[in-house]
């Protein structure tokens, strides 16, 4: 990397600030942007990209743009203010100043909401069925005509230690004949991924461990811990996210059975 090289993280909730310290695990420079101050970073600028009442600030000569927003509120005007108002006044003030950087969008498997396949992978025409999985799917397509060098990055739920409400969910014993196959990918896993995906300018992937579960296994799981085997893969009743980049992610925690064991 040459000193000139810049990578801007648009968003700085969670995963913006996991993926930051991540940059910065990887001795690069990185700049952040949001519409709050963030004392963690050590290039933070304050810009609301819903407001036209301010001047956007100058930018050093960006390598890599990483769009990681999260609406205020789950409602379809706060996705459409978010994913397309923004992150049109977004590339438009950056082309202002230069086009000549990759930008990685990060969507959500929930395009695929209504998706019956047993395994989804990139090729897999998507069928959102709600107004945020819609919105999304718009998204995609609005980002990349504004900017052809774009990737778009598809997680899966994203789990970790700091997403607390999300485990709780997930080992709560009410919940345990709930049927529902999920799909998850650690947020440590995630950071690679969008890294990759910067790197080797996929046009699309979808960001998952590859690794479907229903919350009685994981539960069982948890409780025989630590003299328990990680259960096999499920048959092909599970709907399961099967990117084809998986081979080229080193997954930190191939699945969340293996992170529940590291924690023993």
């Amino acid at each position: 990397m040459t000193s000139q090289d810049r990578n801007l993280i648009v968003g700085t909730g969670k995963l913006g600030r996991r993926f930051y310290d991540y940059l910065q695990s990887k001795k690069q420079s990185v700049i952040t942007l949001s519409r709050s101050p963030k004392a963690w970073s050590k290039q933070h600028i304050c810009y609301d990209l819903l407001k036209n009442d301010q001047a956007f600030p100058k930018l050093p000569q960006l390598n890599k743009v990483f769009i990681i927003l999260a609406p205020g509120e789950r409602s379809e005007s706060a996705y459409r203010q978010t994913y397309i108002t923004a992150v049109s006044n977004l590339v438009s003030h950056l082309h202002q100043q230069q086009t000549d950087f990759h930008c990685v969008f990060v969507s959500s498997t929930s395009v695929y909401a209504a998706n019956t396949e047993s395994v989804i992978n990139e090729h897999i025409v998507p069928k959102p069925d709600s107004f945020s999985g819609q919105i999304l799917l718009e998204a995609e397509k609005n980002v990349k005509s504004l900017h052809a060098s774009t990737s778009i990055v598809r997680p899966s739920g994203l789990y970790s230690s700091q997403r607390q409400r999300l485990i709780d969910s997930l080992l709560d014993p009410a919940q345990y004949d709930n049927p529902k196959w999920l799909n998850l990918i650690h947020e440590q896993d995630i950071c690679q991924w969008l890294w990759q995906a910067a790197i080797n300018q996929w046009s699309l992937t979808i960001a998952s461990d590859g690794f479907p579960f229903q919350r009685k296994q994981l539960q069982d799981f948890q409780q025989s811990l630590p003299d328990v085997e990680t259960p096999s893969l499920p048959d092909h009743s599970a709907k399961r996210y099967l990117s084809l980049n998986l081979d080229q992610i080193k997954l930190q925690y191939p699945s969340i059975f293996h992170w529940l064991q590291s924690r023993m």
